[in-house]
């Protein structure tokens, strides 16, 4: 149970669901005449009551006027900072879906803000200047870390200036976050204890499993390098054989580091796959773990060499091979290195533990308020359908690339982040 901001899912939304594959809405058919005309008028939905009442919290309403006045806010602030060339191949039905979800998340967010205020007037909670100069500080770190590379970050002002919702509502969010951060962990974090027993039963289990994981037999692999030229988007099977084989004629008489230099030199350039950011390095792979052509091509070369043109169910390839690694059972020695390597801190493990405790905790704290905080939803927004993805999606790569892990959306101290404020409206 978490209490998200709302403003930086907007677009994530929007664009996941897929954009527009270029179709107009008269799409014609195949007698020329748009596929819509001949079909029944659609009843016309009676317009929604701007009164409505959608969530309750003791005397606290959410209407759905308020609500959807703050997603048209959020959604139209968020198109401003998408490129012209991408909003427009965002379809009404996604952006109505982004819309609908948004709803669902102020709505919660509502609940969630009013009950916890609620508690913190109850406890008499407050914030100095010191405590919120320290909020601001943790909120900083937070943007700093997530910045894109070679990007600078927006100062603290930038963001409230740009809020949505308004400078003032910004400050306002900010000021009640700290204030919730401070009552969950006077009433939550602080009362969290872990049982000596069984962090050392946790750490006892994370260790064995480690050791296992190093004894077990180590598979064949190869390291390789690869440049792929996509079949498919226009581009016929002969032509990128004719595209592949004009690249092989410019490594073929290469060899040693020459030939290494020119392949990454050409990955970059002219390879398909997302591994061309690292001249075509797809690291280490054991058998079946790539498609089968390029398995039988890949392990079949000798270290150094260049293969012939390969063709797979993506296009075709052109693979070098860096690197053999035979199969082989670890030592002893083996197994102590990679244990010392990868066993844990016992301090990490008792905190991983902390956080496991603080979630359930802080969820069945959360409830408990929404319980005894007379909580309504007359009109809660339904779950959205999601609509028809409007492209094809990618075709799998190769390999699947390690992912990294995106930052969480910023989050009150339910997510123990410290971050922005919520944007659900404040219970006045």
């Amino acid at each position: 149970m978490t209490i998200k901001l709302i403003t930086g899912v907007a677009v994530a939304a929007l664009l996941c669901a897929g954009c527009d594959n270029g179709k107009k809405n008269g799409a014609a058919d195949k007698a020329g005449t748009p596929a819509s005309a001949n079909a029944p008028a659609a009843p016309v939905p009676a317009p929604a009551d701007p009164k409505e009442v959608m969530v309750t919290v003791g005397d606290k309403k959410l209407t759905r006027g308020e609500l959807d006045a703050e997603v048209e806010k959020i959604i139209n602030g968020q198109l401003a900072n998408v490129p012209p060339e991408h909003r427009s191949k965002i379809s009404k039905e996604e952006i109505e879906y982004a819309k609908t979800r948004m709803r669902r998340q102020i709505a919660e967010t509502f609940v969630q803000k009013t009950v916890l205020l609620k508690e913190a007037d109850a406890k008499k909670i407050s914030v100095s200047d010191e405590e919120m100069k320290k909020q601001r500080e943790d909120f900083m770190k937070n943007v700093s870390a997530h910045a894109a590379p070679g990007k600078k970050a927006k100062t603290f002002e930038e963001f409230a200036a740009d809020y949505p919702l308004g400078k003032d509502r910004f400050m306002e969010e900010f000021k009640d976050k700290a204030r919730i951060d401070k009552l969950i962990d006077q009433e939550v974090k602080d009362k969290i204890k872990v049982d000596p027993e069984a962090l050392k039963a946790e750490y006892a289990s994370i260790v064995s499993n480690i050791t296992k994981r190093a004894q077990a037999p180590q598979p064949e692999k190869v390291q390789a390098s690869h440049i792929l030229i996509k079949t498919g988007n226009g581009k016929t099977d002969d032509a990128a054989k004719k595209e592949i084989d004009a690249l092989h004629a410019q490594l073929k008489g290469l060899s040693g580091d020459a030939l290494k230099a020119k392949f990454a030199e050409i990955a970059k350039e002219k390879s398909d796959c997302p591994s061309k950011a690292k001249g075509g390095d797809l690291g280490e792979f054991g058998h079946g773990q790539m498609v089968a052509e390029f398995d039988k091509a890949a392990f079949g070369l000798k270290v150094g060499a260049l293969s012939e043109p390969v063709k797979t169910q993506f296009g075709w390839h052109l693979i070098l091979k860096t690197k053999a690694l035979p199969a082989k059972t670890p030592t002893a020695a083996d197994v102590e290195k990679t244990v010392a390597e990868q066993k844990p801190k016992l301090a990490d493990v008792e905190n991983g533990m902390k956080e496991r405790q603080f979630q359930q905790q802080l969820r069945a704290y959360i409830e408990g308020l929404q319980e005894k905080g007379n909580v309504t939803r007359p009109g809660f927004p339904q779950p959205p359908a999601r609509p028809k993805k409007s492209i094809e999606s990618k075709p799998v790569e190769l390999k699947a690339a390690p992912k990294k892990a995106a930052p969480a959306p910023a989050q009150a101290k339910a997510a123990t982040a410290k971050a922005a404020p919520a944007p659900a409206k404040a219970a006045k």
